[in-house]
């Protein structure tokens, strides 16, 4: 039986929504994860250390995504998927993914508070737009059954 991977999806909101409308997450950028370059270049670091690490560089890749337009929150979906289903980039935490996340696999939505959105939004705005404002924030956790109604809180308008 092949093993389980846990990856960290860099997002936005207009993508939760298409999680919970279609039951599917697709990414075209490089996901996160713990990977073999990373465990060498940290030997001693146990595996909570080193998945914080793989979910801080797809929180901040979840940022660039923001430049683009999108509600101003970053938003990093954590999810486990076969093995077989991602390939390591070279150095870093970067994986590809091959194909969707579906819903079931999803394990936690990670999102960035009102506080957070509201600097994220000023620097998108100013002269020299800055997506990862945010980094001092900690992105809050829901549970995969919490989508539905972490959209609606946030209100129905397209991003």
């Amino acid at each position: 039986m092949a093993g389980m991977t846990r990856i960290y999806v860099p997002a936005d909101v207009a993508m939760l929504r298409r999680l919970a409308e279609t039951g599917e997450l697709a990414s075209t950028e490089p996901v996160h994860m713990v990977t073999r370059a990373l465990r060498e270049a940290h030997p001693d670091a146990d595996i909570e250390d080193l998945e914080y690490t793989a979910f801080d560089d797809a929180a901040l890749a979840s940022a660039a995504l923001l430049v683009h337009g999108s509600e101003p929150r970053r938003v990093v979906v954590s999810a486990d998927v076969p093995d077989e289903r991602v390939t390591e980039r070279p150095g870093g935490t970067a994986a590809d993914l091959h194909g969707a996340v579906g819903f079931a696999q999803v394990a936690a939505v990670h999102m960035d508070d009102a506080d957070a959105a509201a600097e994220i939004a000023a620097r998108l705005a100013a002269e020299t737009p800055d997506p990862a404002a945010a980094e001092d924030h900690l992105l809050d956790w829901y549970a995969p059954s919490e989508l539905h109604g972490l959209l609606a809180d946030l209100g129905s308008s397209s991003p």
